[in-house]
């Protein structure tokens, strides 16, 4: 854990009690910096910051202790502010708390043991702080990677949901459409809900025609109930209201709400990487998309169109189950010695989905097609054809075009 503390200061007497008061008395596991004044306080903590604990002083002659605090804080947001000062005003105290935040104010002159027990406090606050956040980032992370397994893992599924933020992130830019945290997640997370569907929903749901109602039902379904299980989480409850409208998405307005176009760019994102991995080129993908969405505009689909899915001149080796790696990309199905399918071609593989493999016996023995690149070169591109050709390619459909239109 970060201990390095920083005294801003515009006496350099002061400055070099307190270092020494620090030195003798904190450990050599903290660093001490000191600076006089904010401009060499801001340039500090670019050459040697972050700092856990900042010291500055209220009264200096440019630039304040709240305005000092102000503009480091942009820079360190988790560190622990302290003020010296040796103005009694109760107007000034305030004034440091509510727009400085300080978590605690010395007096001058100040004793050793006093500032040295303040350092502690303030550090510990620090450590406090950082481990608070860590913990819910990880949490949340942890979870958006635990439904991102729900939705991937069983199997026939064409879905990807790392490829899925990718898309709707290069979707938005293309269209200049601004995108908030929640959107990012929701690419990952909105079809949660597959994993609530019963067996035979969910082979229906991979075998029926994207434009007949059926689909179109089961899709809905899905959104609503990823809906209703994201609700539950705090602060997910914008993205809850979000996925309802997926399923009635149907065109792009400049004017219209956030909701509704980030709506737009989720359902098309997932209907063009669904369809693209189970093996439908640009032009078929495309023209499936405007049955599905009839009222899509023209800017949208050419803009859908040059989404870059990944697959252009692919490049195959062969591997053994246990030379297999997080992120690799199986050519095709992956079957075990029953012939089911185990994980779809087309989708990174991750931890889990390797593990199974690993110890499924009827699986351990044989070697597994990876695309190893998307290098545009003749070999490469002669190898991937070759394999379609000799029907290697479980589908025998065409391999997916990049945007010059090659296979």
């Amino acid at each position: 854990m970060l201990k390095k503390v920083l005294f801003v200061d515009d006496d350099p007497i002061l400055l070099r009690y307190l270092e020494g008061a620090a030195n003798a008395n904190l450990g050599s596991e903290f660093e001490i910096v000191t600076a006089e004044g904010c401009k060499p306080a801001l340039e500090a903590t670019d050459a040697s910051g972050p700092f856990s604990v900042v010291v500055v002083d209220m009264q200096m002659p440019d630039v304040n202790g709240i305005e000092t605090i102000g503009y480091l804080r942009r820079k360190m947001p988790n560190a622990t502010f302290m003020m010296l000062t040796a103005n009694k005003d109760l107007q000034t105290a305030v004034q440091a708390v509510n727009d400085g935040r300080v978590f605690r104010f010395l007096s001058k002159p100040c004793p050793p043991e006093d500032l040295v027990t303040a350092l502690h406090a303030a550090q510990a606050e620090y450590q406090s702080t950082v481990s608070a956040k860590d913990m819910l980032s990880g949490t949340i992370s942890g979870t958006l990677d635990l439904m991102a397994d729900l939705i991937e893992m069983p199997d026939g599924r064409h879905i990807d949901t790392g490829r899925m933020l990718e898309s709707v992130n290069e979707l938005a830019k293309s269209m200049s459409i601004d995108l908030g945290w929640e959107e990012r997640i929701a690419a990952r997370v909105f079809l949660v809900g597959i994993a609530m569907l019963s067996p035979q929903e969910t082979e229906l749901f991979e075998r029926l025609d994207p434009c007949s109602d059926e689909h179109k039902r089961l899709f809905a379904r899905i959104c609503s109930v990823s809906a209703g299980l994201l609700k539950k989480i705090p602060r997910f409850d914008w993205i809850g209201d979000l996925l309802r409208l997926v399923p009635k998405a149907e065109r792009y307005q400049e004017s219209g709400s956030r909701e509704d176009t980030s709506a737009l760019l989720l359902r098309v994102v997932f209907y063009w990487n669904y369809l693209t991995m189970k093996g439908m080129c640009v032009e078929a993908a495309s023209a499936t998309i405007r049955r599905i969405m009839p009222e899509l505009s023209d800017r949208m689909v050419s803009a859908v169109e040059s989404l870059n899915d990944n697959r252009d001149a692919l490049c195959v080796q062969t591997l053994s189950i246990q030379d297999l790696q997080v992120g690799m990309i199986p050519f095709r199905d992956i079957k075990n010695g029953q012939g089911c399918n185990v994980i779809a071609g087309g989708r990174p593989l991750t931890r889990p989905m390797i593990e199974n493999m690993q110890n499924d016996p009827t699986l351990s023995r044989y070697d597994v097609a990876i695309v190893s690149s998307s290098i545009s070169n003749t070999r490469c591109e002669t190898e991937a054809l070759s394999f379609a050709l000799a029907g290697d390619r479980p589908d025998r459909r065409p391999l997916p075009r990049n945007r010059n239109g090659r296979c």
